[in-house]
């Protein structure tokens, strides 16, 4: 059996992209199964439809958070725990828990595996599989006992304490993994005003969503005691350009919205609710604010964020901010007429440059077309007078999907068992990320190496 495992796994694993569906579509298919179980449903509610299961399996698995169904009142405690271990399954990252089992059941580390770390977790190629996915797994488990035990502290003597400790538990884990679940359908508005609950919260979505490079190369700064200029290039890079999003999103929201969605909250719980909804809007997913009853402005703001989203091989969605990072950096550089584009006294890479215009264009790609089919399916038959805010909600749905973000402005429950598998698929190609879909790019050129005449585009 290890001979027929160590043949499976091998032969899955000469394509990365393959692998990472593979792993991914048997978690779907499991989760879907164990939800359309009678001991997943509430007492009193009726079967789940194959749909609405595929469907709430699928955004727990990919941590993308949109719902059909009611944690709160359609799934039984049992219902809720497979939610839960999808998350967590989903948030880790099935393929470097794969890749843990076979080392473990072979003791052999071959190349590809190696590849296929780096892919999951941008770790080096020379670095020990076994010892590196353990420690991104005693990372996940240490910053979300932390999270949970902070959560519970924050909610103490509010309810029975097994009910408080669940939710503590829950929300933690849904929050470091940034899939926007919550056991209550209003999300975390109860709380807008406990800052305690939403700081907490705040910190575990970041955590999560800095990816586990810059949080292993944080944690070994910070435990050697050398200067934070010691820190490797990608993590400054994301850390300010995170902030830069952080503190940019958080003033435009509370600009945009202090006469709206936060005029009635006190001027701390309206920043303190404003740099949650900066922070959550980038792939977490979670609310305390009405997304439906925003304005356009602020709507428009969350949809920039939900694109760029959080950083690579990190629990977030979206194109991710290294992409944009180079992007920006090389546009600067153009704009400059530098010569190469740097940041922190570092070039930066002609590779990197390509794959992020790859990434990019692959992502934006996808979702015209998924909003395009979105459109098709849900407003085909109505008139533009009745479809007054149709457009809207069906594109904000479909960048929540595809960012793996899971804010909706109430789509959702509107969506068509057709407009439901688009965004199944939308939020399947969103986890695994632009990268990982890119396949060519991790395969040797084919062919000839023939090298042509050069020419020039008209760009701009």
């Amino acid at each position: 059996m290890q001979t027929r495992l160590v043949r499976y796994v091998g032969v899955i694993a000469d394509y990365p992209s393959r692998a990472l569906f593979s792993w991914y579509l048997g978690l779907i298919a499991v989760g879907t199964l164990l939800l359309l179980l009678p001991a997943c449903r509430a007492p009193g509610v009726a079967p789940f439809g194959f749909v609405d299961a595929l469907f709430t399996a699928t955004s727990a698995a990919t941590v993308t958070g949109l719902m059909v169904l009611s944690v709160e009142s359609q799934l039984s405690f049992t219902g809720q725990a497979v939610v839960l271990a999808l998350i967590q399954l989903g948030g880790f990252g099935i393929m470097s828990i794969g890749t843990l089992l076979f080392v473990s059941a072979t003791g052999r580390q071959p190349v590809r595996f190696h590849v296929l770390t780096k892919e999951t977790l941008g770790a080096p190629l020379g670095a020990d599989v076994k010892r590196l996915i353990l420690l991104v797994a005693a990372v996940t488990i240490t910053v979300e006992a932390v999270g949970a035990i902070a959560l519970l502290l924050a909610r103490l003597g509010d309810g029975p304490f097994l009910d408080v400790l669940w939710w503590a538990v829950f929300h933690a884990v849904s929050g470091f993994c940034n899939s926007g679940i919550s056991l209550q359908d209003a999300s975390l508005a109860p709380w807008a005003g406990d800052p305690a609950v939403i700081l907490v919260m705040t910190g575990l979505i970041i955590a999560g969503g800095l990816g586990f490079p810059v949080l292993l190369d944080l944690r070994h700064v910070s435990k050697t005691g050398r200067d934070r200029r010691s820190l490797r290039f990608h993590t400054r890079l994301v850390v300010t350009a995170t902030l830069i999003l952080v503190i940019g999103g958080t003033i435009a929201i509370w600009w945009l919205e202090r006469g709206h969605a936060l005029a009635h909250m006190a001027p701390v719980d309206a920043l303190v609710n404003a740099l949650f909804q900066s922070v959550t809007t980038r792939s977490a997913g979670f609310s305390t604010l009405p997304i439906e009853s925003m304005v356009y402005p602020s709507l428009f703001v969350l949809m920039l964020l939900m694109l760029i989203g959080g950083s690579s091989c990190s629990t977030a969605g979206g194109i991710k901010v290294p992409t944009v990072s180079v992007l920006v950096l090389q546009a600067k550089a153009l704009l400059r007429h530098d010569w190469q584009m740097n940041a922190f006294h570092r070039r930066v890479s002609d590779r990197a440059l390509l794959l992020a215009v790859t990434v990019t264009a692959t992502y934006l790609v996808v979702l015209t077309l998924g909003a395009a089919l979105l459109l098709v399916l849900e407003t085909r038959n109505m008139p533009r007078a009745a479809a007054q805010g149709e457009f809207l909600d069906v594109v904000f749905e479909a960048i929540s999907a595809l960012g793996t973000v899971g804010l909706s402005t109430g789509a959702t429950g509107r969506l068509s068992e057709a407009g439901q598998v688009v965004v199944v698929l939308m939020m399947l190609f969103g986890r695994v990320g632009p990268l990982a879909m890119a396949s060519s790019l991790l395969r040797r050129p084919q062919g000839p190496k023939i090298r042509y005449p050069q020419s020039e585009v008209i760009i701009g």
